[in-house]
């Protein structure tokens, strides 16, 4: 083997293990840099409000409590509105249990004789796989090991369940309280990233030679513009489809629109996963309402409008093509992101892998990592594609108008 097929391996293998290395290290202070990163991006967000504030004559400690502030109501406004719909779905449940077990009879009818597993068993299989199941299965082979029908049995019966539901309870106002703490944590970030954002940037350029700085003071400012566009522009977006969504769901029949139009925008944040996501919760929605085959055709209506107006009017306007990656670079990304930090991972890299490229393209040794992520090349000869020349056409429509 001559030297040089040795250093490409010795090399390769290197940054395979960095790579694990980085991954796991990244898993295990999920707790410790997802507040850290999910305020840094906010803190961008924010950033022209700020400016905008401290422009009219208020210090840049105000600007930045009132930005932190203005997010923090946002957010907590659209709890809100979840917790009322779920409240009405809570309300309105032994109504949508009647439609929905004679539904799921059908399917367990088609199941069985498919593949011959009875009903008893196909429920059996399906408690198995629910978390804490074990919990709980050992929990009643305590009960079994008690006589039927004794009084022992039935003190026991009692004090598991009220000890079980205790423990349900306890869990739920651990988990409450532990997201408060977290949400709380990223606010605080957030508010000292505003107030000392002037010393962060200067930090950063410390790391690199005087010839260097006006390079690296670029890549700050592009990547901080880069954040601005895609993030807000997102949360744009997604208002317009919850409203686009209402709207067309609750045409179709579909029992409480508004919650799913809510979740579908919120999910269209994690690329073509999101979506699709979306979609099957409004059509399981539709199902769920008794609805008749115009219910899901205008469900399928209603998602490919959005998805048209969206992906080939909108987001161009909107959040423009900054983030250029490539679908195939979106796609791992995204499933890279759901496997390190679950959720917020699968949110947050787009953002942070499209300030990746912007660095990457920027350093010679990194450009082609950069042109891996990224979209050159990826036109065909063909041009665009027809459903890119119809949004062309309607774009042009309203530039005259």
């Amino acid at each position: 083997m001559n030297t040089g097929v040795r250093q490409i391996l010795l090399i390769g293998v290197g940054l395979l293990i960095g790579l694990y290395f980085s991954v796991i290290g990244l898993i295990s202070a999920q707790h410790f840099l997802a507040p850290l990163v999910v305020a840094g991006l906010l803190a961008m967000i924010f950033l022209p409000l700020s400016q905008s504030i401290e422009r009219v004559g208020m210090s840049r400690g105000w600007a930045s409590l009132m930005s932190v502030l203005t997010a923090a109501l946002f957010f907590f406004g659209l709890f809100a509105i979840l917790s009322m719909q779920v409240q009405r779905i809570a309300d309105d449940w032994p109504r949508i249990k009647e439609r929905v077990e004679p539904r799921i009879e059908q399917v367990q009818d088609w199941v069985a004789r498919t593949t011959g597993i009875d009903a008893f068993t196909q429920q059996q299989m399906v408690m198995e796989s629910l978390p804490g199941r074990n919990e709980d299965a050992g929990a009643e082979d305590e009960e079994k090991k008690v006589e039927p029908g004794s009084s022992s049995q039935t003190q026991k019966t009692k004090s598991g369940r009220s000890g079980g539901l205790a423990k349900s309870i306890g869990k739920m106002v651990l988990k409450f309280f532990s997201f408060l703490g977290v949400v709380l944590l990223t606010l605080i970030y957030m508010f000292f990233m505003l107030l000392y954002r002037r010393k962060v940037r200067l930090s950063i350029l410390r790391f690199f030679p005087e010839h260097q700085k006006e390079d690296a003071s670029s890549v700050i400012k592009e990547s901080v513009a880069l954040s601005q566009s895609y993030l807000l522009g997102r949360f744009v977006l997604i208002f317009i489809l919850a409203s686009f969504y209402s709207v067309g769901l609750a045409l179709s029949g579909v029992n409480q629109a508004i919650l799913i139009s809510i979740l579908a925008a919120l999910l269209s944040l994690v690329p073509y996963i999101g979506n699709v996501i979306g979609f099957v919760l409004a059509m399981a929605m539709a199902a769920f309402s008794g609805g008749d085959t115009s219910s899901f055709i205008g469900v399928v209506a209603t998602f490919s409008i959005a998805q048209f107006v969206e992906s080939y009017i909108l987001e161009p306007y909107i959040v423009g093509h900054r983030v250029a990656l490539n679908p195939l670079s979106t796609i791992v990304i995204v499933v890279l992101g759901g496997a390190v930090w679950g959720i917020v991972g699968m949110i947050i890299f787009i953002p942070l892998f499209g300030i990746l490229k912007i660095v990457c393209d920027r350093i010679p040794a990194l450009q082609p990592l950069g042109y891996l992520l990224g979209e050159e090349d990826l036109r065909y000869s063909g041009g665009e594609n027809i459903l890119e020349r119809w949004a062309a056409r309607v774009r042009g429509i309203f530039r005259k108008k």
